[in-house]
């Protein structure tokens, strides 16, 4: 058993939401020019990859609540980088033509990101960590009573 200085350092939860405030900064850097939010270029990057995604499926892909699509969609839509179709009951969403201005900047940003951290921690444990930290999120969010 390890020795932790105090009870935080061997605790999953406080290291990796530590972890992610830092990674959080250090892309927050790179999309400044910009003017966008890391989580609005994460969504940006999956509607450029295709257009007409809907935000169901955004929601699944980013891991995130309905409520919190609509609201990054809306945000997006206001700033005229991405454009809402509606048909029905079902709605798609698509990189205007201003976001398809930006969208070199957007790849370049998030790529100069990927390349920043794995400078900084080395190419093998960012692609180990990457890997660790999606099954463990798959794992985790396979009980019933987490999203609770």
């Amino acid at each position: 058993m390890e020795i932790h200085e105090n009870f935080l350092e061997g605790c999953l939860f406080f290291n990796t939401n530590a972890f992610s405030r830092t990674l959080l900064r250090l892309a927050e850097k790179e999309l400044k020019h910009l003017k966008i939010s890391p989580a609005h270029a994460s969504l940006l990057l999956l509607v450029y990859d295709t257009p007409g995604i809907s935000p169901k499926q955004l929601s699944r892909l980013l891991n995130l609540t309905p409520s919190t699509i609509t609201r990054f969609v809306d945000a997006l839509e206001k700033k005229k980088l991405l454009r809402r179709e509606t048909h029905g009951k079902s709605t798609h969403v698509s990189p205007s033509e201003k976001g398809l201005k930006i969208k070199e900047a957007v790849a370049l940003a998030y790529q100069q990101l990927i390349l920043k951290y794995t400078d900084l921690l080395g190419t093998k444990i960012a692609s180990q960590l990457s890997l660790m930290i999606l099954t463990a999120n798959k794992k985790i969010s396979e009980f019933p009573d987490q999203n609770e």
